[in-house]
């Protein structure tokens, strides 16, 4: 039986704001036109890395949702 090559792109998953958001139910109540999302969630070793994101653009978490995030490791 031939051994599958590794592939380092099997272990690699989009997550999203939205996905990560159920764990960090505090977040909801933050308004991120007066503080940096992304600064929080550097706190709780998350960055946003979508190429479109703006600090302090939207007041709710909902608005956010869509942006790409990375777990800092």
């Amino acid at each position: 039986m031939a051994k599958k090559p590794f592939n380092p792109d099997d272990f690699f998953s989009v997550k999203t704001v939205e996905d990560i958001a159920p764990k960090f139910e505090h977040l909801h109540n933050l308004d991120f036109q007066e503080i940096s999302l992304n600064d929080e969630l550097i706190k709780l070793n998350y960055e946003i890395v979508s190429k479109d994101y703006q600090d302090k653009s939207f007041k709710t978490l909902e608005e956010y949702y869509s942006f790409e995030v990375d777990e800092i490791v």
